[in-house]
């Protein structure tokens, strides 16, 4: 937005000096300036942007079972990693990283992805959250099995191998 912006400037400025002699030189250099400069400038914005996400925001709208190059938002090794670092238990690992119902579409809530699913036909009862950064760094997991009531507490599994009792089911947005 901001090249083209500058292109309708630069071109009113070239029809008026005409573009011949000295003054279009000058002002075809200062318009060369002025692109490189823009260039320039996107390219440090994008660098600054990567920086702030990461390889995982490109799952944000999709939902954990679709697939990206291949492989589903819980097969990524980044998110295998985390999840594996954040629950200790090979048990609720397995019932996150197995579950076959349904999921929500992933959100960015607070720098962070927020995937949800539950155990098909179960969802009140059996449902799980992931709360990852995007670069994969870090993961909070959240695991609600209750087969008793749908509304108690949800565990979270979070850094350090410390878990928090949580009311509600595991969130998906």
């Amino acid at each position: 937005m901001v090249r083209s912006g500058l292109a309708v400037a630069l071109g009113l400025m070239l029809s008026a000096c005409g573009g011949a002699g000295t003054g279009g030189d000058a002002v075809d250099n200062a318009a060369a300036n002025m692109l490189a400069a823009t260039d320039n400038a996107a390219a440090a914005n994008a660098v600054t942007d990567v920086a702030t996400g990461g390889p995982l925001d490109a799952w944000a709208g999709k939902h954990p079972s679709e697939k990206l190059d291949g492989m589903t938002f819980l097969a990524q090794p980044m998110v295998k990693a985390a999840v594996a670092a954040a629950i200790p238990d090979a048990k609720v690992r397995e019932s996150v990283f197995s579950f076959n119902g349904p999921d929500a579409p992933i959100v960015k809530k607070e720098g962070r992805l927020l995937a949800w699913g539950c155990q098909e036909h179960n969802c009140g009862y059996h449902n799980w959250s992931v709360s990852i950064t995007p670069d994969g760094s870090n993961a909070e997991v959240c695991s609600y099995r209750n087969d008793v009531k749908p509304d108690g507490p949800s565990t979270w599994y979070v850094a350090g191998g410390k878990t928090e009792q949580r009311p509600g089911n595991c969130p998906s947005q």
